[in-house]
C-alpha cells in the first residue's frame, strides 16, 4: 500500500510540475505577444514617418521641377524637410547613416540658398543661380530617394 501511495504521489508532483511549466510557457507566450505587437506598432510609426519625410521630398522635387520658386520659398522648404529628418528615428547603422547623409546634403543646400541670397549679384544673375541651384537640389533629393 505503500508503494502505491508513493507512486500516487509521485504522479501527482510530476503532473503538478507539468501544469506549473505548462502556465509558465503561457505566460512567457504572452508576454512575447505583448512585446511583438509594441514593436509592431513602433515600425508601423517610424514607416509612416518615412513615408511622409519621402513624400515631402517627392513633393519638393516636383515644386522645383514644375514651378517658380522665390530664394524664401526655397529656404522654407529646405528648412521643412531638415526638421522632417530630424524627427525621423534612426535605429540601425544604416538608417543613421541615411539620414545623417541627407541632413548634410540638406544643410549644404540651406547654405548655398544663403550665399545667392547674400551675393552682390544682380536680380538676373541671382535667378540664374537659383535655377542651378533647384536643379542641382532637385538630383539630390533624387539620388537621396533612391539610396
Amino acid at each position: 500500500m505503500t508503494g502505491i501511495k508513493s507512486i500516487t504521489m509521485a504522479a501527482l508532483m510530476i503532473s503538478g510540475l507539468c501544469g506549473c511549466t505548462v502556465m509558465q510557457l503561457r505566460n512567457e507566450v504572452k508576454t512575447d505577444e505583448v512585446r511583438l505587437a509594441g514593436k509592431e506598432d513602433e515600425l508601423k510609426i517610424e514607416e509612416e514617418r518615412q513615408a511622409q519625410l519621402q513624400q515631402e521630398i517627392e513633393q519638393l522635387k516636383s515644386d522645383l521641377a514644375t514651378r517658380q520658386m522665390s530664394l524664401d520659398d526655397l529656404k522654407s522648404r529646405l528648412t521643412q524637410l531638415q526638421r522632417a529628418n530630424d524627427a525621423t528615428p534612426a535605429q540601425t547603422k544604416a538608417q543613421q547613416d541615411e539620414k545623417r547623409d541627407r541632413a548634410a546634403k540638406l544643410l549644404k543646400h540651406q547654405k548655398e540658398v544663403i550665399a545667392i541670397e547674400r551675393s552682390g549679384a544682380s536680380l538676373e544673375e541671382k535667378q540664374k543661380r537659383l535655377q542651378f541651384l533647384k536643379e542641382e537640389i532637385r538630383k539630390s533629393l533624387s539620388l537621396l530617394l533612391h539610396t
